[in-house]
C-alpha cells in the first residue's frame, strides 16, 4: 500500500490543477463562515438575536455551524477526484500500472486513498474552522458537545466522494463526468427527493446526499423551521455506511470487469 501511495503521490506533486483544488476546497470551507459571521453579527439586530438564543459560533453550537456549512462546498472535493480518476482513462496511465505490475484492485485501492485523504483533509479543515470561530467569536468555553456533527460530516463527504468515484469509473471522460455529478448533486437528487417524499413519505430523505444534510441542519434555521430528519440520527448513520459500502464493491466489480 504504501508503494501504492508513493506512486499516487508522485503523479500530483507537480500537477497544478490539483493544487488549485486543494486550495479551493480549504477556502471553500474556511470563508463561508468569516461571511455567515460577519451576517449575523453585523446585519441582525441584537434584539433578534438574543431571541435566536446563543450565537452560532458559541461552543458548542459552532460545532454543528461548521459542519452544516462545509456539507455545503464539499463537493469541490468530489470534482477533484473526478478529474484524477478520468486522466487516468484518458492518459491510459491505470493501464500502464497493471503492465508494471499492480493487480486491478491496487488501482481501486489507489482511489479509495483519495477518498480517505480528501475526506480527512475536509475533516481537519472544519475541526480548525470550529477552533478560529469558536476561540475568536465565541464567547463560550471550549466543549465537545455537538462534536458529533463533524464526524456527521465526514461521513456526508466520504458518501460524496464515493459517488465521485463511481461516476469517473464508469464514464471516464472529465467533463462528461463532472456535468453529470453537478446534475445529479444540484438538481436530479433533489427532484428525486421531492418526488419519493410527495408519494412515498419519509423514505425519500434517505438518498445518498439528502442523509447526510438531514443529519446537518443549519442551527438558526433548525430553530425557525423543523427540518430536521423524520429518522433517528442512526438510521440516516446507517444508510450512509450502506452506501459507502455498496458503491465501493460497484467500484471494485467493475474494474475487475472492465477491458482496459
Amino acid at each position: 500500500m504504501l508503494q501504492i501511495i508513493k506512486i499516487e503521490w508522485l503523479k500530483v506533486k507537480n500537477y497544478r490543477t490539483f493544487w488549485v483544488f486543494i486550495a479551493l476546497g480549504v477556502l471553500s470551507i474556511l470563508a463561508p463562515n468569516f461571511v455567515i459571521h460577519d451576517v449575523f453579527i453585523k446585519n441582525i439586530p441584537p434584539d433578534a438575536q438574543k431571541l435566536l438564543g446563543q450565537s452560532i459560533y458559541d461552543f458548542p453550537l459552532v460545532w454543528q455551524t461548521v459542519a452544516s456549512v462545509s456539507s455545503y462546498t464539499s463537493g469541490i472535493f468530489s470534482l477533484l477526484l473526478i478529474t484524477l480518476v478520468t486522466n487516468e482513462f484518458t492518459y491510459k496511465t491505470h493501464r500502464q500500472n497493471i503492465i508494471d505490475g499492480w493487480e486491478r484492485s491496487d488501482f481501486v485501492l489507489s482511489k479509495v486513498f483519495w477518498i480517505v485523504s480528501l475526506a480527512l483533509l475536509a475533516f481537519l479543515t472544519s475541526l480548525v474552522a470550529v477552533f478560529i470561530f469558536g476561540g475568536i467569536y465565541g464567547k463560550t468555553a471550549f466543549s465537545f458537545e455537538n462534536s458529533r456533527y463533524l464526524f456527521f460530516y465526514l461521513l456526508q463527504i466520504t458518501v460524496s466522494l464515493s459517488l465521485a468515484l463511481l461516476l469517473a469509473m464508469l464514464v471516464k471522460r472529465t467533463g462528461l463526468a463532472i456535468i453529470l455529478f453537478l446534475g445529479y448533486v444540484t438538481f436530479l437528487e433533489q427532484l428525486l427527493v421531492s418526488i419519493i417524499k410527495h408519494y412515498f413519505g419519509n423514505i425519500g430523505g434517505l438518498f445518498p446526499l439528502q442523509a447526510g444534510d438531514e443529519l446537518l441542519p443549519f442551527p438558526i434555521v433548525e430553530k425557525l423551521v423543523k427540518i430536521s430528519g423524520p429518522y433517528d440520527s442512526g438510521v440516516y448513520l446507517a444508510v450512509l455506511v450502506t452506501y459507502i459500502v455498496v458503491i465501493m464493491w460497484l467500484v471494485f466489480r467493475k474494474m475487475l470487469r472492465a477491458d482496459l
